[in-house]
């Protein structure tokens, strides 16, 4: 019952290795057996039966076969790159591209971004993209998707488009080859994250005084977790997902501390809530913000919210308004810091920006007192907005609780009249010795008509100068300070 073997001699000489197999039941089947040249791996293979591959067919398969053999190779391992990079689907290359990206050993990425890579994937490329064939993606199937979710979203498909565009690099490139993926070339090197134009890059709108009191009045008619949310959101700065998705064991005796992994720059911020920010907060649980249907953080309604202020402000204001977002909140914090006395340099840390040029290299300090009295400042700068609508109770403001903040918005006034002071001292300082050195008669020089204009706009400086130091002098608020 044992099959015989017959070898099969073409007439043009025979093909080494090929052979057909033939068993009792007179069932022909092709095979071939050849050693690797300079090697002791021997191949076999089995192509099928005959006369299903025909003679012409079985010898060209074994003459492909004998070229690699002869040449050192091993064909076997050919085919199994082939066979890995015809089941390689988009969805699979792209956990290989996740897992590399994860460990982060050539280059780490942010929790963050990475959290955004997964995002974008899962929710706009993987519906559209994920069972195709990594190797059979075309350019037109590419921008189809991209098209497709630009139906829904000209904001979000930018962000798509150059998520896609960076994985089919990776899969290109060295790294992917590394990672096992075999594409031979971007299938669209033409996607770009700028392809749709979204309006003007740069955003100048924030909130006046007079909005804020409106926007004041607006939420004392709203749900208390908005009104709630919204007010934090402002009197904290800080970005929209970083705070409504917060959880409660982040908040501790009205200290907020983000966490590296939920932080947009990748660094902890700190933001140290005045009176009525802690009043705000309560009794946190798990999370901020609950939500009342499911065990989590509310993520939803905001924008509703948001239009719902919107036209109530217009109401108020009894003119249409130009519309805002939760984002020009943080604007408009930075917009009146100056104005508030608190530093440039402690207002970006406020608002958790990355410090730039040198200062990054050299600046390690947090300055977390200087932060914690900016919030202050900025708290009861919101508290007197409040106040003059009338609204101090809906809003929940306690007013006694709030005397500590109103007292460091006076003495960071007195601190800034005092810096300007002593600037103006030094000026006029150094301002004398130079028209000493150069006219050599001190303050005749100040009164002689040959002098220029700039030299008597320096000499009015230290007149002024002088002035303000009598000014300070006279003041009752010194005295207070002391």
């Amino acid at each position: 019952n044992e099959p015989i073997s017959v070898s099969v001699k073409p007439a043009a000489g025979q093909v080494p290795g090929l052979w057909i197999v033939v068993s009792a039941s007179g069932r022909k089947i092709w095979h071939y057996r050849r050693r690797v040249s300079k090697s002791k791996a021997v191949v076999s293979l089995k192509l099928g039966n005959f006369p299903a591959y025909s003679i012409p067919a079985a010898r060209e398969w074994a003459s492909d076969l004998n070229l690699a053999v002869e040449r050192g190779e091993d064909p076997r391992a050919a085919m199994r790159r082939e066979k890995l990079r015809q089941s390689m689907t988009v969805d699979k290359a792209h956990e290989i591209y996740m897992d590399v990206v994860e460990r982060g050993e050539r280059k780490q990425l942010r929790a963050r971004t990475i959290s955004d890579k997964a995002v974008i994937f899962s929710r706009d490329i993987s519906p559209r993209l994920g069972s195709k064939g990594l190797s059979d993606l075309t350019e037109d199937d590419c921008w189809n998707a991209v098209y497709d979710k630009a139906a829904t979203s000209k904001d979000r498909v930018n962000k798509m488009a150059g998520e896609l565009s960076c994985f089919l690099r990776w899969c290109a490139g060295r790294e992917g080859r590394m990672s096992g993926i075999e594409l031979a070339e971007h299938p669209a090197p033409s996607l770009n994250s700028n392809w749709f134009s979204t309006g003007p890059k740069a955003n100048t709108r924030f909130l006046t005084d007079e909005e804020i009191c409106w926007l004041f009045q607006a939420l004392g008619q709203e749900s208390a977790i908005y009104r709630r949310g919204l007010l934090l959101l402002l009197l904290t700065a800080a970005r929209r997902s970083e705070l409504f998705g917060a959880p409660g064991a982040e908040f501790i005796d009205g200290v907020w501390t983000l966490p590296v992994e939920r932080s947009k720059n990748g660094e902890v911020n700190v933001v140290a809530l005045g009176p009525w920010g802690r009043s705000l907060l309560g009794d946190v649980g798990a999370w901020l913000l609950p939500s009342p249907r499911i065990d989590g953080p509310q993520l939803c309604g905001w924008f509703g919210a948001r239009d719902r202020l919107h036209r109530r402000m217009e109401v108020l204001a009894q003119t249409s308004l130009p519309s805002w977002h939760f984002h020009d909140l943080r604007r408009t914090f930075r917009s009146n810091a100056r104005g508030l006395g608190i530093d440039e340099d402690i207002a970006e840390l406020m608002l958790n920006h990355k410090r730039k040029g040198i200062g990054a290299v050299y600046d390690k300090n947090q300055e977390l007192s200087l932060r914690a009295q900016g919030f202050a400042v900025w708290e009861a700068h919101l508290v007197r907005i409040a106040c003059r609508a009338n609204v101090a109770g809906p809003l929940g403001i306690r007013t006694q609780a709030l005397l500590p903040a109103l007292d460091w918005v006076r003495l960071v006034s007195v601190r800034t009249a005092r810096a300007s002071i002593l600037y103006l001292e030094m000026r006029a300082y150094s301002l004398r010795r130079k028209f000493t050195r150069v006219s050599g008669c001190g303050r005749s020089a100040v009164r002689s008509r040959e002098m220029s204009g700039p030299a008597v706009r320096k000499a009015h400086c230290c007149n002024i100068a002088c002035r303000v130091r009598i000014w300070w002098r006279s003041t009752s608020v010194q005295r207070d300070v002391k």
